[in-house]
């Protein structure tokens, strides 16, 4: 397989990336964990920017709301770990760029979702805090909290929200999959179930090892997933489960600050993709479930990546933070 640079563009400390495609225009948008910009590439005319917003940046993480090119993002997640002043804008598509409202102080959120009700309309709100309060950048005293309830679309807020009965410390890694979500931190791997047929929201402990970031594929064609896992906050291993999270193998040599992960599928199988911003700051396809890979990328630091497809053809997706770099590579599946 062949990863060819087809476009880039310069964005200090690029982060978080999103591709929305949806009222017959396609975009990509990255945005800064610094006091920077996020940026829209129109991919139906040769990625020309847009500036979404010019100089507050601090985002962990943007949600498109479906069907539109509305989306909402955290910001102010500076400095460092250290958030007190986080918030939630919605971003709305006025045909030419987009309008900022705030929608509310969220502090220490990093992650957060909206996930369509599947009876009535409507958005769940899920938000994971890192830390519930902190003296310093390094103080994990006051564990994070996981916040839960509606995302109300017309009156731009969030309603009825409350926190579990849980904390997570170092909560780093969200994963939104098929009727729950996984969320990670210190104490292992969590599932989050939303509420469906009168249920209330239900959170279950899955693994007791410390773990930053998980995602899934079929990477071994089993029919069943496996997990891709970054152990230790930002690493230093790497681990593939099973379906049910039994190890097959565990990285030996080390990963430092490993924070680019994805799965899913590339031309007629599956694949995980992962990159760390330390060490080597390596970008790398994994290609089976004993992480035998292929470089992409060296030297790159990604933070976060995506692959998408366009006319026909896919594409990886890829903040390159520690060279500020935004970048484009067309995946040819017969190179």
């Amino acid at each position: 397989m062949k990863f060819s640079k087809i476009f880039k563009d310069q964005l200090d400390h690029c982060y978080a990336i999103m591709r929305m495609n949806a009222k017959g225009r396609d975009f990509l948008v990255v945005a800064s964990e610094e006091a920077q910009p996020c940026y829209a590439y129109d991919l139906d005319n040769d990625f020309a920017r847009t500036t979404v917003w010019p100089n507050v940046g601090g985002t962990m993480t943007m949600v498109q709301i479906p069907d539109t090119l509305n989306f909402l993002a955290t910001q102010r997640f500076y400095p460092g770990f250290n958030s007190p002043n986080c918030r939630i804008v919605k971003e709305t598509w006025n045909g030419k760029d987009w309008d900022q409202k705030i929608i509310g102080e969220f502090p220490y959120v990093h992650r957060f979702d909206i996930i369509p009700k599947q009876s009535g309309k409507g958005y769940w709100y899920v938000g994971c805090s890192i830390a519930n309060s902190k003296k310093d950048v390094d103080d994990w005293s006051d564990p994070g909290k996981v916040w839960v309830g509606e995302y109300d679309d017309e009156q731009e807020k969030i309603i009825n929200q409350h926190a579990l009965d849980i904390r997570i410390t170092k909560n780093h890694g969200y994963k939104r999959m098929n009727g729950y979500s996984f969320i990670t931190g210190v104490e292992g791997i969590f599932k989050l179930n939303w509420p469906v047929d009168g249920k209330d929201w239900k959170i279950e402990q899955l693994t007791d090892y410390e773990t930053s970031d998980i995602f899934s594929a079929d990477v071994n064609q089993d029919g069943k997933n496996e997990y891709l896992t970054i152990e230790g906050f930002h690493g230093p291993d790497l681990r593939i489960s099973d379906s049910e999270f039994n190890q097959i193998s565990r990285s030996d040599a080390k990963t430092p600050f490993g924070h680019a992960i994805w799965g899913g599928r590339i031309g007629n199988r599956e694949y995980f993709i992962f990159g760390w911003r330390a060490g080597k700051q390596d970008l790398e396809l994994i290609t089976s479930d004993h992480l035998d890979s292929q470089l992409i990328d060296e030297k790159v630091g990604p933070s976060n990546v995506l692959v998408y497809e366009k006319n026909g053809r896919q594409y990886l997706f890829s903040a390159n933070r520690e060279v500020s770099e935004v970048a484009v590579y067309a995946i040819d599946t017969e190179g």
